[in-house]
């Protein structure tokens, strides 16, 4: 087996498992990872990218809703937006690449990763994290737009959307830092699958994906599941919100500059 292959399997495990406690399905790694170490193509990478998030969203969602972290309610509601985000995220993600180039994707996908951060470092300056208490109060409006356009970059960039989801929770949502998580990966759970069956009914990428992870790959997505059930488990009681925020902030810097560096050297 290649070192890039050993290489690329651990970093999806660790992302897995370090990103469970957050909200997030770790799609703005798998991306990188899948795309730029395992040399697959992008609408490849997406769909490749997305089964990994859903397995991540719902070994995690498991472990939050076992320590009573997330409002299914809440959730449910949130799908009659990202639902339809995630289908439209799909269709324009796929004109974009075959009739333009998909560098459109990466830029957009810089763009979603900048903005999280911005929100992540100001919280972290203002310290509305330190306690991890509720942000403000549920306002509908913006929680509605956010979460619809948390279902269109999981269709679009194939991020599964968790990044927006939680700073759209803990903004607009009244959720506290824990709480936001769960229910980042209760949307997750039940909106990723629509973009993986989008991807595949439109740009029929599912056999191409099946050649590039071979059999074995179909073991990863269930073992990253268990992952990071025991990530949120652990992570969701013991580990400082402070620590939490830290960790995603050097995680999503990280991604930023893997995009921003094709995205300057294509333009230049």
């Amino acid at each position: 087996m290649d070192l890039e292959i050993i290489l690329g399997v651990f970093l999806i495990f660790m992302t897995g498992l370090v990103f469970s406690p957050l909200g997030l399905g770790g799609g703005i790694i798998f991306m990188p990872i899948l795309h730029y170490l395992l040399g697959w193509e992008i609408k490849i990478a997406i769909l490749g990218s997305l089964i990994l998030v859903w397995s991540v969203a719902m070994g995690s969602q498991i472990a939050h809703n076992r320590q009573g972290f997330g409002d299914i309610k809440i959730a449910k509601k949130g799908c009659l937006f990202a639902i339809p985000g995630a289908i439209i995220g799909t269709v324009i993600g796929y004109l974009l690449i075959e009739i333009i180039n998909d560098i459109t994707i990466k830029i957009m996908a810089l763009s979603i990763v900048s903005w999280i951060l911005y929100k992540a470092v100001i919280r972290m300056i203002n310290k509305e994290d330190i306690t991890g208490e509720p942000i403000g109060e549920m306002n509908k409006g913006l929680w509605s737009t956010g979460v619809f356009f948390g279902g269109m970059s999981s269709g679009l960039l194939g991020i599964g959307g968790g990044g927006i989801f939680v700073t759209t929770n803990r903004n607009y949502g009244g959720f506290d830092t824990k709480s936001a998580s769960g229910t980042s990966f209760m949307l997750a759970s039940m909106v990723v699958p629509t973009a993986i069956i989008s991807h595949i009914l439109i740009d029929k990428s599912f056999f191409q994906l099946y050649e590039q992870a071979t059999m074995f790959g179909i073991i990863v997505p269930f073992l990253i599941s268990l992952l990071s059930f025991s990530g949120a488990k652990y992570a969701v009681n013991y580990l400082p919100v402070k620590f939490i925020t830290s960790l995603f902030i050097i995680i999503i810097s990280l991604s930023m500059i893997k995009y921003a560096q094709e995205i300057v050297v294509y333009l230049i």
